[in-house]
């Protein structure tokens, strides 16, 4: 993604770092896959992307090449800023759908606005809000259910981990 300033491109930076540690968290629990951070190439066919995360499902391991993923992740996550135009938002989400990217997030360094979206049966996206109570149920990862006010928050590992059950005080 392009960045506009220092001070966005460090807020990004450190947004996708948490997206990585808090998918990390669910996905090495449940030894679902693999997460990748930035840097990666998506390939496929005639198309590439450059996701700010990548989560790839164990049952598709054999797409992780050494110079590129080829084939479509589960999930694909864009850190971007709240002045990105609609338009590239949407030239973006065509492009992941184009690709069969079943779950797509673009998420806004500066605001903490995330944009969760869900393929259909028509490889378009859907946009899903949070549940009543605040919650986003992921279709790519089952297991991971999470506040979406978590994106401002940025909440530990450590506290993701007892959000989750996983450890107690």
């Amino acid at each position: 993604m392009s960045t506009f300033s220092p001070q966005a491109s460090v807020l990004q930076a450190k947004l996708q770092a948490w997206c990585v540690s808090m998918l990390s968290v669910v996905v090495d629990a449940y030894d679902l896959g693999a997460v990748i951070g930035k840097g990666a190439t998506v390939r496929v066919g005639e198309t590439d992307v450059w996701p700010d995360v990548i989560f790839v499902p164990k049952s598709s391991r054999g797409i992780v090449g050494r110079d590129a993923i080829k084939g479509a992740p589960a999930l694909c996550i864009d850190i971007i800023h709240s002045s990105f135009p609609e338009t590239e938002r949407e030239a973006l989400r065509q492009r992941y759908a184009g690709i069969h990217t079943l779950e797509y997030w673009q998420i806004e360094a500066d605001t903490a606005q995330a944009a969760l979206y869900q393929a259909n049966a028509e490889w378009r996206y859907d946009l899903i809000p949070p549940d009543k109570a605040g919650m986003h149920f992921s279709s790519a990862i089952v297991e991971l259910s999470f506040p979406v006010r978590w994106f401002r928050e940025q909440p530990s590992v450590w506290r993701i981990m007892q959000a989750w059950g996983m450890i107690h005080d």
